[in-house]
């Protein structure tokens, strides 16, 4: 039977909470919620939640302070970064912290609670102890079969939350191995690079997923924020494959 997740929402504007927690209620998931970074450390050790949606922007303690804080404290929970669209100016940082899923606003009932469950489902594999190689239907993450062996990429997922990146690069480069024009693989492996300071290799990456699926949203977002520190235009063909 899955298991009932407890959620806290750390965004400081109510009418999003509202939407959030009604929701993320309806999926039958437990919600806290908190204003600010503040209000949220406070209640960490009354809501002790099995996954955190951040925002970034807050009055007072903002996201990343917050984050920061959490992984000083060794609070590994999984956090997913909910923001405004294209303006992630933290997200190198936030990434190196473990957090590499985010959320763009706004955004729908449905994708809000497909990426609540696609986390939870990495973490319940995680507490289940489930082989890195073993099937992994829940969320589509499973890239390539070979030699009837499939590719989980959330095993790498769960490598890059905690911050493990030397086994996410082993993951991801058997999945690469197996299945080179996997958007999602080539995506994360730039995110990898980007955590590792490996900015170019990061831009290719991301390039190579858009190449094999102009419409990967993931690839999309990293690339549109990658053009944004750099001064890069996005619409260029020549920057973006995925450009009309």
């Amino acid at each position: 039977m899955k298991r009932t997740a407890r959620i806290l929402i750390v965004e400081d504007e109510p009418n999003i909470r509202l939407v959030f927690r009604t929701a993320l209620e309806a999926a039958g998931h437990a919600v806290a919620e908190a204003r600010d970074g503040n209000e949220a450390l406070s209640r960490l050790p009354v809501v002790r939640p099995s996954l955190i949606l951040l925002d970034l922007q807050m009055p007072g303690m903002g996201g990343m302070e917050f984050l920061r804080r959490l992984r000083a404290a060794g609070d590994e929970t999984p956090v997913v970064i909910v923001t405004a669209h294209g303006t992630v100016p933290d997200a190198v940082e936030a990434m190196k912290l473990g957090a590499i899923d985010f959320l763009s606003k706004p955004t729908s009932p449905e994708t809000l609670r497909g990426v609540v469950g696609q986390v939870m489902a990495r973490q319940d594999e995680a507490d289940g102890g489930e082989d890195e190689t073993m099937p992994a239907p829940r969320g589509g993450e499973a890239v390539a079969v070979m030699s009837g062996t499939v590719v989980n990429l959330s095993a790498a997922k769960r490598a890059l939350n905690r911050r493990d990146f030397p086994r996410a690069a082993e993951l991801l480069e058997e999945a690469l191995d197996l299945a080179p024009l996997s958007p999602e693989a080539n995506t994360l492996m730039g995110v990898l690079h980007e955590c590792r300071g490996q900015d170019h290799a990061a831009y290719q990456a991301y390039r190579r997923a858009l190449e094999a699926d102009p419409h990967h949203g993931p690839a999309l977002d990293n690339l549109r924020r990658y053009c944004g520190r750099f001064g890069l235009d996005f619409r260029s063909k020549a920057i973006n494959p995925a450009a009309s």
